[in-house]
């Protein structure tokens, strides 16, 4: 009788209840607080590989012939990925490939891969997309 007293009072006691909804609640409010810095440093990224396939076709225009028109959207794609920096993450450079189809339209493209950045190596316990990163624009060499 005594010891079914004593687990009624143990069942009615709230002290360390608070620690107790911490523990369980915890692991998922960080894995979404981390999540969502993942993600934005992912997103952000995807932005400025964007940005640079933007950037060298605007800078193609500028060029007379199709060979200069691939060296100024290459160097100009580099460029603004260089400018990103830290957010890239990894040690890794971009591929750029610019061509000219002949049909009065230029294209760019920009590819990176994200494997060495740290939120890929230590990002883990949230799914993470896909760690190649790739953007491409066309614009046309002008005339109207």
């Amino acid at each position: 009788m005594r010891n079914a007293l004593n687990n009624l009072n143990v069942l009615k006691c709230k002290r360390g209840l608070a620690a107790l909804e911490f523990v369980i609640l915890a692991p998922a409010l960080l894995a979404l607080a981390f999540g969502i810095i993942i993600y934005s440093i992912y997103f952000s990224a995807l932005i400025g590989v964007r940005q640079a396939a933007a950037e060298g076709a605007r800078a193609a225009v500028a060029g007379l012939s199709t060979p200069e028109r691939i060296q100024l959207a290459e160097t100009r794609a580099k460029e603004v990925v260089a400018g990103y920096g830290g957010i890239l993450g990894g040690n890794t450079t971009p591929i750029v490939t610019a061509s000219s189809d002949g049909v009065g339209v230029f294209k760019v493209k920009v590819s990176y891969d994200m494997d060495g950045s740290p939120i890929m190596k230590y990002g883990k316990f949230v799914p993470l997309p896909s760690p190649d990163l790739e953007a491409s624009v066309v614009v046309t060499n002008g005339g109207y």
